[in-house]
């Protein structure tokens, strides 16, 4: 069949693999052709009903004006609080790729509570230093409690990883929902609950109206004396100012971020407000959880797993709520 007879264009930014293209050709009784969004002419944009998009500047007025047609727009990002959903046609459906990259993440959480729970980098020091001594201060991750703030693909994961530590699984979400892996989930009016009672807390849920700035000073103080707080959802869930003043009062408290409140323009350096670097009981990462040779593959299969069940007349995952971003 030509694209000439084809209705309608699922259209991408990037370099999509053979198999999975044939997927997407196959799918919707092959009335669907996939094709690069540069490579397209003015009438093909009109037949564009599905975006795949994985460069979030791209997102503007502009891109909706030069595709009157489209229906879908789905992300390649887990996150999407970078798109202006003021220029976002109301009729346009917004798919987020939540839990495209939970395994990497996963992985990448458990390198931080492990960093700071078994003390390497103190103990590293130790015996480059010539001081042999066994220091019986690790955590035993058996049997602790990890607190997920999002119970999502990322939640997930993590949940599943840290079974394979014998570890106590609690969720939060906003609906209370069980979730597999998770040994009790609550809602968010039970966020404080889960504070308390974790060793670890995780975040891993996205940042809208609702949950900017979710983890205030008052919130900080509930967490155990010794926890370990990780973030690998957006920065702005943490009040900065707060985080810092916190690590700095107390020292057997920890913090592993890997996304940030600010991130520099092209040219810039990257900065933070606070000197948070001075502070042993802070672990930086460049906002690279995800950052293995694979992580494209594992992204692009999960979005156009999406595509596919729309272009088959099946309900989309992942629709974003656009009033959680004004």
């Amino acid at each position: 069949m030509s694209v000439a007879e084809r209705k309608k264009i699922v259209a991408t930014d990037m370099d999509v693999p053979d198999d999975l293209a044939k997927k997407v050709d196959g799918a919707g009784r092959g009335r669907y052709a996939l094709m690069q969004l540069d490579r397209l002419n003015d009438h093909e944009k009109e037949e564009v009903e599905v975006l795949v998009l994985q460069s979030s500047p791209r997102v503007t007025r502009g891109l909706f004006e030069a595709l009157p047609n489209l229906k879908v727009l789905q992300s390649m990002s887990a996150g999407v609080d970078f798109i202006d959903f003021s220029a976002v046609p109301a009729h346009i459906v917004v798919c987020s790729n939540g839990g495209a990259f939970g395994e990497p993440i996963a992985e990448h959480v458990f390198a931080m509570i492990l960093y700071f729970g078994r003390n390497l980098v103190r103990n590293h020091g130790l015996v480059r230093g010539g001081t042999l001594d066994h220091p019986a201060d690790g955590m035993f991750l058996r049997g602790k409690t990890i607190g997920m703030i999002g119970t999502g693909g990322i939640g997930q994961s993590v949940a599943r990883a840290a079974k394979g530590f014998n570890m106590r699984t609690m969720g939060i979400n906003t609906s209370g929902r069980p979730v597999e892996n998770f040994d009790a989930v609550w809602g968010m009016d039970h966020l404080d609950d889960l504070l308390k009672q974790s060793d670890v807390v995780v975040i891993a849920l996205p940042l809208n109206v609702k949950t900017r700035h979710l983890i205030t000073a008052q919130r900080l103080g509930l967490m155990k004396e010794d926890c370990i707080l990780v973030n690998v959802a957006r920065g702005g869930i943490i009040a900065q100012d707060a985080l810092y003043a916190h690590l700095k009062a107390h020292p057997r408290f920890r913090a592993g971020i890997d996304v940030w409140w600010r991130y520099p323009k092209k040219g810039e350096s990257f900065s933070l407000d606070f000197p948070f670097f001075d502070l042993p009981n802070f672990l930086a990462s460049p906002h690279n959880a995800d950052a293995v040779p694979e992580a494209l593959g594992l992204g692009q299969e999960h979005a156009f797993e999406n595509v596919i069940r729309y272009l088959d007349g099946e309900p989309l995952g992942r629709v974003i709520d656009k009033t959680d971003y004004p």
